[in-house]
């Protein structure tokens, strides 16, 4: 009974050694591994490009019309919170040939005016100017409409229109008088 009891003893002794030879020989492929495998999140110079040149992303194209000059983005003008959020915003339309009727993309119309100017923000990062007009409807309350435009035919409208539905955003033709 006394050498069992020791040959037990040994057994455990050998097992915890073993056991502990593969913790180690594990944790040292892991830091081998870290230190000189492949590094997919640092930057080289000589490295080729991840997608065709076909498949980059480019600045996007002005539609009919928008206009043609890059957006200035003044993020403290735009976003609420800024000098100018707190008056009201009444912005008036690019000046274009005064037509019959001009036509309107409304993309959204807001009670809250920090609502307005988010989507205005929204659009303007995807290259689009939008418009906030603030309009008193009586007893409904002030709202803020959003809108693109004025455009001078319904294609161009049209062309957009389908560009912010690829987008996920839904806007509605709108036809105003001057």
């Amino acid at each position: 009974m006394h050498s069992t009891a020791r040959s037990q003893r040994g057994n455990t002794l050998v097992g915890l050694v073993i056991g502990l030879l593969i913790g180690v020989l594990i944790a040292a492929a892991v830091a081998i591994y870290i230190n000189f495998g492949p590094k997919p999140f640092t930057e080289e110079k000589n490295r080729a490009p991840a997608r065709p040149a076909a498949q980059r992303s480019t600045p996007p194209t002005p539609l009919p019309g928008q206009p043609a000059e890059k957006p200035k983005l003044d993020f403290y003008r735009i976003l609420p919170g800024g000098e100018s959020a707190s008056a009201p915003t009444i912005t008036s339309p690019p000046k274009e040939p005064v037509a019959s009727q001009q036509i309107y993309l409304q993309v959204g119309s807001f009670q809250n005016p920090a609502d307005a100017d988010n989507l205005k923000a929204r659009l303007a990062m995807s290259g689009i100017e939008a418009n906030v007009q603030r309009v008193d409807l009586g007893t409904k309350g002030i709202y803020h409409r959003v809108r693109l435009g004025p455009y001078a035919s319904a294609d161009a409208a049209e062309g957009l229109r389908a560009r912010l539905a690829t987008e996920g955003l839904e806007a509605t033709k709108v036809k105003a008088t001057p």
